[in-house]
């Protein structure tokens, strides 16, 4: 898009001045922000100091009435040994205990319990001092029986046994009371006398006490604090249950928090920003705000500062439109004289002195466009002269020309013509050069064949010798396994009729069996007949009778094995004949015929030989004739393109000679037309 010099002018003051703007805003800006900052960073620190310093006299004020206590307690106990062995003493020294614990408990703001428990190990299970307030008083109440809990129940008895295993005074984590139902929260301390556990001291105290001080808490409009115990789990919040996990609710103040370096400063966590602060009892608290309200006094000024410098946009704009009417102005009169110049108007202008007599660049400019006119005007006369002299040159110069330019053209045509003609045989010859060689290349395709031919036919004949010699082998093989078939199945039959003899021993063995079996009845009737005297002899009856019986049962067996023996021996007997049936009237047949087709393969590549080397014969004539032929047609393209060289030389020569006639002829013309075309801008020129 073309711009006009105003408008170049106008728009660079304009933006350098918004530049000027944007960074000096951007500067202000930070700088505003960095002392809001600041300032925000200073409140929240002095505001976190100071709640610190509350809660801190609150813990202490309570940290100190149970110090006192267990100090008070240990001076009681001037006699330990008897203290773990005389239940006396231990009451005793519980009442005299009676009226300072009471003292200490109504003189700790927020106090709801008050106790003094002793080693269950050497002490009564209720032994102690435990204080309860009812009203604006406290009232003494049966200590919590030991025995009935165990000690890893730290639901109901940790408050004792955590602080003892620890062996220092700990701030317990709030609790609900539901017999009261308040939150209460506990510092306990240990009592040790020679290194051995006494008991403890402790007091129950409201948790409003803390977490008034903590909700009280006001920063900014929204800003608010919240407390932690030691392990980060939330004690006091305003969003969320005490013992809620910091880390799963507020990842990013927890990734704050639990970097010990950030300790007292203010730090950026996600939207918010917050300091957070330990307590003497390892309590942290955390003063929090939004972000946004912190830098609500930057953004206020931020938007004075951008209206401050839209206005001094607009000033920057109206004094650079003035400033650059002035610079314009004179440059627009300038530019219609070298407008003038542009159309070859050389007469004066009004408006050229005024310019030359300024004292500025404008001026110069004036000045050098006046001399330039000058200069021009001087070259214009000069060319005009010299188109004149040029004239007359350049007639003599085209009549001479023209002469010359027949005569070349006229050889030129002529030269041509003959080369031509030469080429055109010397491609016809070169035509016939390809068609030989093709036919040589195939010539010696068909003689590659022959050879491979003749290869394939010794592989055929090759192949065929061995098939003939695998089926003579392979038939004399099969004739002997044929031999030794039927020879081993003969034998086999004759040695199975030894079963036969196996029946006629299993008879005799069955006659005996029963002769046996009636000598046995025979015994047993005589062992009988003679009483008493016979039943040994009447025993061996019986046994040789179980052995007859044995015996007959055996012989069955027998002849059952021997006729499934028979039976396989029959099928046995019918599949060898089978088999030697089917290699002596089939396989030995097949054998003969692959012999008889394998000789046949012989003679068949053997008449294929005897043709490839009659094919390769013939081929090897027809190559060697094609190759004289190409000889003689080379010698004859040679000659050829040996005549078209030389008349092509000529052709050229002649040629150059022409064009280099007919390029003067083009200069002689195009001087003619520059002469007439300097003669015409020449009488352009408005010279006074």
């Amino acid at each position: 898009m073309k711009l006009s010099l105003r408008a170049r002018i106008t728009a660079t003051v304009s933006i350098t001045v918004l530049l000027a703007c944007v960074i000096m805003g951007i500067n202000c800006i930070m700088v505003s922000r960095g002392v809001t900052r600041d300032d925000s960073d200073e409140i929240l620190t002095l505001l976190s100091q100071t709640k610190i310093e509350e809660l801190n006299r609150t813990i202490e004020k309570i940290e100190q009435s149970v110090d006192s206590l267990s100090d008070i307690t240990i001076s009681t106990i001037d006699d330990f040994d008897k203290f773990k062995e005389d239940g006396d003493y231990v009451e005793d020294c519980s009442k005299s205990l009676e009226v300072t614990t009471n003292n200490l408990a109504l003189n700790t703001q927020g106090a709801l319990c008050a106790y003094i428990r002793y080693n269950p190990d050497f002490t009564d299970p209720t032994s102690g001092i435990f204080l309860s307030k009812s009203g604006d008083e406290f009232e003494f109440l049966t200590p919590t029986d030991f025995s009935t809990y165990d000690p890893s129940d730290l639901a109901h008895v940790g408050w004792y046994y955590i602080p003892v295993q620890a062996g220092e005074p700990i701030w317990m984590d709030p609790y609900l009371n539901e017999n009261i139902n308040v939150y209460m929260i506990s510092y306990v301390v240990p009592i040790f006398i020679d290194d051995t556990s006494v008991g403890i001291v402790g007091m129950d105290v409201d948790f409003s006490e803390i977490e008034n001080l903590v909700s009280d808490t006001k920063v900014f409009e929204t800003g608010y604090a919240y407390l932690l115990n030691s392990e980060n789990n939330i004690l006091c919040h305003k969003d969320y249950e005490t013992g809620t996990s910091l880390e799963e609710v507020l990842p990013q103040e927890y990734k704050v928090i639990t970097n010990e370096d950030n300790e007292g400063k203010v730090l950026v966590a996600g939207e918010n920003s917050l300091i957070y602060t330990t307590l003497n009892n390892g309590m942290k608290l955390v003063v929090t705000v939004p972000e946004k309200e912190l830098l609500s006094s930057t953004n206020s000024l931020s938007f004075k500062i951008i209206k401050m410098a839209c206005f001094a946009l607009i000033l920057a704009i109206v004094f650079a439109i003035f400033i650059s009417g002035t610079i314009s102005n004179p440059i627009k009169k300038l530019t219609h004289i070298i407008q003038k110049t542009a159309e070859l108007d050389f007469a004066s202008d009004m408006n050229s002195g005024m310019l030359e007599k300024r004292g500025d660049e404008i001026g110069d400019m004036a000045l050098a466009i006046s001399g330039m006119r000058g200069r021009l005007e001087d070259m214009v006369r000069s060319i005009d002269s010299s188109c004149n002299a040029l004239n007359e040159s350049i007639a003599h110069l085209q009549s001479s020309s023209d002469g010359v330019a027949e005569i070349a053209e006229s050889n030129s045509a002529f030269t041509e013509e003959l080369a031509a003609g030469v080429s055109e045989a010397g491609a016809a010859i070169e035509n016939v050069q390809d068609n030989l060689s093709k036919i040589n290349d195939s010539a010696r395709s068909i003689e590659k064949l022959s050879k491979e031919g003749r290869g394939i036919s010794g592989e055929i004949m090759k192949r065929a010798m061995a098939l003939r010699e695998s089926t003579k082998d392979a038939s004399n093989k099969t004739r002997n396994m044929y031999e030794n078939v039927k020879a081993n199945a003969e034998q086999a039959l004759l040695k199975s009729k030894a079963v036969d003899q196996i029946n006629a021993l299993t008879n005799a063995i069955d006659d005996i069996s029963s002769q046996t079996s009636l000598l046995a009845l025979n015994a047993s009737i005589e062992a009988a007949r003679a009483g008493e005297a016979g039943k040994g002899f009447a025993v061996v009856a019986t046994e040789i009778s179980h052995l007859a019986q044995q015996t007959s049962e055996t012989v069955s067996n027998i002849n059952k094995i021997v006729g499934d023996v028979n039976n396989a021996m029959e099928e046995m007997a019918q599949c060898l004949d089978a088999s030697i049936d089917f290699m002596g009237d089939t396989v030995l047949e097949d054998y003969e015929e692959f012999g008889k087709v394998s000789e046949q393969y012989k003679l068949d590549a053997a008449v294929i030989e005897e043709n490839m080397v009659n094919v390769n014969a013939a081929i090897m004539d027809l190559s060697g004739n094609l190759e004289e032929i190409k000889e003689s047609v080379d010698g004859i393209t040679n000659t050829v393109n040996e005549a078209g060289i030389g008349i092509n030389e000529i052709a050229n020569s002649t040629t150059d000679m022409a064009a280099q006639m007919g390029q003067n002829k083009d200069d002689v013309d195009s001087s003619t037309e520059n002469i007439q075309t300097l003669t015409d801008i020449v009488e352009q020129f408005q010279i006074v």
